[in-house]
């Protein structure tokens, strides 16, 4: 599959409403500014049909109100919470763009002097990446493509944690019961496995019996 890569973009002009939003599972925070510095204080709005449509509504008004022509959403490319905005802003003709996390975190510090998360300020120093330039592309496959993403994460979220567990297990045999990776020596091995399944404990190996093992 070919592999599509993000690049970096200018996309703001004297006609375009930079938004701005900072992404969470539950709660965004929305933030607009005009070029001639004109904005919004940030506002919450939830990650839900309903809280995109108050969210769009509020945005297009400010751009009918300061006669403006287009719109930029940009947001922090962290997580999957920004796909069903993204989906639901690409429909309505927006133009979307990310910005880079680091340059996020480098500009709080240089503006406030903390790294720290606050999402009333970070939506602020979204717009302040976006205009001066550093915005990047957005790819957010679809169709087949996208599945064949969400299964490709999924399977590998499962062999981290399949690795972590088997860590986890080695590191605990190795304490409680070291003699049994002198014999076995790796405990995901099914022969390994299943004795662990069946002798939870020294006592228990040695009560089966060596016939029996």
């Amino acid at each position: 599959m070919k592999k599509i890569k993000t690049k970096k973009v200018k996309v703001v002009n004297g006609q375009t409403l930079i938004v701005s939003v900072d992404m969470s599972k539950d709660r965004h925070f929305g933030y607009w500014r005009c070029p001639d510095g004109t904005d919004v204080k940030p506002f919450a709005f939830w990650n839900n049909g309903r809280g995109f449509q108050e969210f769009w509504e509020r945005i297009s008004q400010a751009k009918v109100l300061y006669n403006l022509e287009d719109i930029v959403l940009g947001y922090e490319s962290t997580g999957p919470y920004a796909e069903p905005l993204v989906h639901f802003m690409r429909a309505r003709g927006v133009h979307m763009v990310q910005v880079n996390p680091m340059h996020t975190k480098r500009l709080k510090e240089l503006q406030g002097n903390s790294p720290n998360k606050t999402d009333r300020k970070d939506p602020k120093i979204i717009a302040d990446i976006i205009t001066l330039g550093h915005a990047l592309t957005v790819v957010i496959p679809e169709g087949p493509a996208a599945e064949l993403r969400r299964l490709i994460h999924a399977r590998e979220r499962s062999i981290e944690r399949y690795v972590a567990l088997t860590n986890q297990l080695q590191s605990l045999v190795a304490i409680i019961f070291p003699e049994f990776l002198q014999v076995m020596k790796d405990v995901k091995t099914s022969s390994a496995r299943y004795l662990l399944e069946q002798c939870l404990a020294p006592r228990d190996v040695v009560a089966c019996g060596l016939d029996n093992l």
